[in-house]
C-alpha cells in the first residue's frame, strides 16, 4: 500500500527515485511530525487542566504522529519492528474529518464526551472493515502497493468524501454559532470565530491539495505543500490548547443554544398541535420581520431609554434575553428590532454604548489605563475590549490616545 498514500503518507519511494535531496527534506519533516505529535499527544491526555477539546487534540496528534511514522517505515525500509505500520497507517486520516468537527464542537461548547459522538467514525471504522483481508496479508505483499480491488476503491472514495463531507459540518456549525453569539451575547471575542475561519478553509486547502496529488501524479508538488501545512496546522493548534485550554471557549454560549433548542422544540410541538397556525405568519416573517415599522421604532425608543437610565451594558455578562426582559418584549422580538431599526446585532449594539463610554472617560482623563476603563463599561477581558474597539472605530485604542492628544496640542 505504497502508491496513491493520501493526506499523511505520500509516495516516499517515488520521491527519492526522482529527486534524494527532497526525500532527506521529507524524511526531516516526519521525523519531525513523529517527535511533536508524539510529544503533544502525552501532554495534551496526562495535563489535568486540558479540557475535552484538548484531549481530542490529543489523540489527532498520535494518530498523525502514526502516519508520520508510517511513511518514514516505508521510505527507511525499516520492517523489521516497524512493519506492521505498513498498510495499516493507510487510513488513520479517515478519521482526521470528524476529529476536526468535534474539536471546534467542544472547543466553542465545552461539554462531556458522550458515546454517541463516536458515530463520527464509522466512516474511519469502515475503512479499515471493508479491507481486512488486504490489511492483514503477510508484510511482502502489502509492501507491493495498493490492492486493485472494489473494497479499497470505496474506501478511498470514502475517505476523501468524510472529509470534504465533515469540512462542510465544520464550517456550518462555526456560523451558527458565530451567528448565535453574535446574536445574544454582548461579551465575547469574534478574534475566536476569526481564528476558527482561518483553520477551517487551511484544512480545505490541505484536502484539496491531497486530492488532486492523490489522483494527479505529477502534481505530486500539492502533497509535499499539504504535508508542511499539516504539520503547522495540527500541532500549531494543539501547542496553544495546551497552553490555553480554554482557548476558544465562548461564555455564555452553551445556555444560549440551549435555551434556543428548547425553544425550537415548544415551537415545533406547538405547530404539530396547530399545523396551519403561523404558517402565513413565518413567511411573512422571513420577508420583513414579524413587526411592524412603527412597534418595532416603539421597541427601540424603549431600550434607548433603557440604556440612558439603567446603563445594563455596564455588566459584562448581559445577554439578549436579559435586556429583553427588562425591556418587556421577547428576545426574539428585541433581536429583530436591533438588526432592522438599529441595523445592527445584539454584540454591535451593547459594545458600541460600551465604546462609547471608554471614550468619554479616555478625553476625561487620558492618563487612564485601557484595561481599568474596559472593566468598568463593560467588558470582561482586555482581547475583547481591544476586537470590539477596533472594529467599532476602526483604530486600536492606542492609536485613538493619540489622536486625542496631538487634538489638544
Amino acid at each position: 500500500m505504497i502508491a496513491h498514500l493520501p493526506y499523511a503518507l505520500p509516495n516516499v519511494e517515488n520521491d527519492q527515485a526522482v529527486n534524494p535531496g527532497m526525500s532527506i527534506l521529507i524524511q526531516y519533516l516526519f521525523a519531525i511530525g513523529v517527535f511533536q505529535g508524539t510529544l503533544l499527544a502525552i501532554l495534551l491526555n496526562i495535563t489535568p487542566k486540558v479540557s475535552v477539546a484538548g484531549r481530542i487534540l490529543g489523540v489527532w496528534c498520535f494518530l498523525l504522529a502514526l502516519s508520520f511514522l508510517g511513511a518514514l517505515t516505508i521510505a527507511n525500509k525499516a520492517y523489521t519492528y516497524l512493519g506492521f505500520l505498513v498498510g495499516w497507517v493507510y487510513f488513520l486520516p479517515a478519521s482526521f474529518g470528524a476529529m476536526f468537527y468535534l474539536y471546534c464542537q467542544f472547543a466553542t461548547i465545552e461539554r462531556a464526551f458522550h458515546r454517541k459522538d463516536l458515530l463520527h467514525f464509522l466512516p474511519f471504522i469502515f475503512c479499515y472493515l471493508l479491507n481486512f483481508d488486504a490489511l492483514t496479508a503477510p508484510l511482502e505483499v502489502r509492501l507491493r502497493g495498493a490492492p486493485d480491488t472494489i473494497s479499497f476503491y470505496v474506501s478511498n472514495a470514502i475517505f476523501y468524501t468524510q472529509a470534504f463531507v465533515y469540512l462542510g459540518l465544520s464550517i456550518r456549525l462555526i456560523h451558527s454559532r458565530e451567528q448565535s453569539a453574535a446574536k445574544n451575547l454582548a461579551n465575547y471575542n469574534p478574534q475566536v470565530f476569526a481564528w476558527l475561519w482561518k483553520i477551517s478553509w487551511l484544512n480545505v486547502i490541505i484536502w484539496t491539495f491531497k486530492l488532486v496529488a492523490d489522483f494527479v501524479q505529477p502534481m505530486m508538488v500539492f502533497s509535499r505543500i499539504a504535508d508542511a501545512l499539516i504539520v503547522i496546522f495540527i500541532y500549531s493548534i494543539a501547542l496553544a490548547q495546551w497552553r490555553h485550554p480554554h482557548l476558544f471557549k465562548i461564555a455564555q454560549l452553551k445556555q444560549v443554544l440551549t435555551r434556543r433548542e428548547s425553544a425550537s422544540s415548544f415551537e415545533a410541538k406547538q405547530q404539530v398541535t396547530r399545523p396551519d397556525a403561523g404558517q402565513s405568519g413565518e413567511d411573512e416573517a422571513g420577508k420583513s420581520g414579524a413587526l411592524d415599522a412603527e412597534t418595532r421604532k416603539n421597541i427601540l425608543a424603549a431600550v434607548e431609554c433603557h440604556m440612558h437610565e439603567h446603563k445594563p451594558y455596564l455588566q459584562n455578562q448581559l445577554t439578549l434575553q436579559e435586556l429583553a426582559e427588562a425591556v418587556g418584549v421577547s428576545g426574539h422580538h428585541l433581536s429583530e428590532t436591533l438588526n432592522q431599526q438599529a441595523g445592527k446585532n445584539f454584540y454591535l449594539y451593547i459594545n458600541q454604548y460600551r465604546i462609547d463610554e471608554v471614550c468619554r472617560q479616555l478625553q476625561s482623563d487620558q492618563s487612564k489605563k485601557f484595561i481599568d476603563l474596559a472593566l468598568a463599561a463593560g467588558f470582561s477581558s482586555k482581547s475583547t475590549f481591544n476586537a470590539a474597539f477596533k472594529q467599532l472605530t476602526g483604530k486600536t485604542p492606542s492609536q485613538y490616545r493619540a489622536e486625542i492628544r496631538k487634538f489638544d496640542e
